[in-house]
């Protein structure tokens, strides 16, 4: 299968009226070139509540890493990429990792294997500070605590980010039970239980919620968003996307530099205005 090129025609099409937008955070939402999210996306993102189109979120960070995003409208939070599910500020969803498989993790973190952090519901913490966990702070402009990782033994831990180069997933997999891989970067992989993922959050909210699939957009950019993308009647891949995002995607939008959220939801007809560069 082939990536999909930029679509700058409209109007898009979706199978039904959309009732609601689920929206990935990093290289979706936020620009990581401003820090935070380009107008227009927070300008789009109101503009669609005002229209009765509920935004979601469904990202692979959590609550105390959301501080860089305005979370104003927002009917339900996907989180942990999809481990942990909340609606209405009540949490109808909890899948943290097999305590086994977080064991053998930290057998392999303590024997020098890679670098990891760990993330579990109200803390994360990671055993080192390295080239890749600095590249990925200043990529993510987040931050990032050491400590004995050993504590997560005792801990319900949601998510790892284990720091392993493309190609090197197999050192996880080889010696876990019920865990899956997923990348939205080369410099580290998400690790989540085997059952989970966005596709799961997205499906528990538009069943809380009775929403038909048809009814539902998401935008995403990385291969962590691809499950979701197949369970909603429309997918929009960022300009910035990887191939995997782009291919599997219904549209592809511009980047987020460039506005991509607002100029796919004109194209998409949820919007009613200009695309955003006409519009200024």
């Amino acid at each position: 299968m082939s990536e999909k090129n930029l679509v700058t025609d409209g109007p898009w099409k979706t199978p039904a009226r959309v009732r609601a937008a689920f929206f990935d955070v990093d290289g979706t939402m936020l620009s990581h070139r401003l820090g935070t999210e380009p107008a227009s996306t927070r300008e789009a993102i109101a503009r669609l509540a005002e229209a009765g189109v509920m935004p979601i979120l469904a990202t692979g960070r959590t609550s105390y890493l959301l501080d860089l995003v305005d979370l104003t409208g927002f009917g339900a939070l996907v989180t942990f990429n999809g481990q942990l599910v909340e609606v209405g500020g009540k949490t109808i969803h909890s899948n943290p990792l097999d305590p086994d498989d977080v064991a053998t993790t930290v057998r392999q973190v303590q024997g020098g294997l890679y670098t990891c952090l760990f993330m579990e519901r109200e803390r994360m913490y990671v055993n080192r500070i390295d080239e890749r966990v600095r590249a990925l702070a200043e990529l993510a402009h987040n931050h990032y605590e050491t400590a004995d990782v050993a504590q997560a033994l005792d801990h319900e831990v949601y998510q790892l980010n284990a720091f392993l180069a493309p190609g090197s997933e197999h050192v996880i997999l080889d010696e876990t039970s019920h865990c899956k891989i997923t990348r939205w970067s080369d410099l580290f992989v998400d690790v989540i239980p085997d059952a989970g993922g966005k596709d799961v959050g997205v499906r528990l909210v538009m069943d809380a919620l009775g929403l038909d699939p048809r009814e539902c957009v998401a935008f995403g950019d990385g291969g962590n968003d691809v499950d979701m993308f197949g369970v909603v009647g429309t997918s929009v891949a960022m300009g910035n996307g990887n191939p995997e995002a782009r291919v599997a995607a219904t549209y592809v939008t511009d980047h987020v530099d460039d506005d991509g959220i607002w100029n796919a939801c004109v194209r998409l007809g949820l919007i009613d205005a200009p695309l955003w560069g006409a519009a200024r």
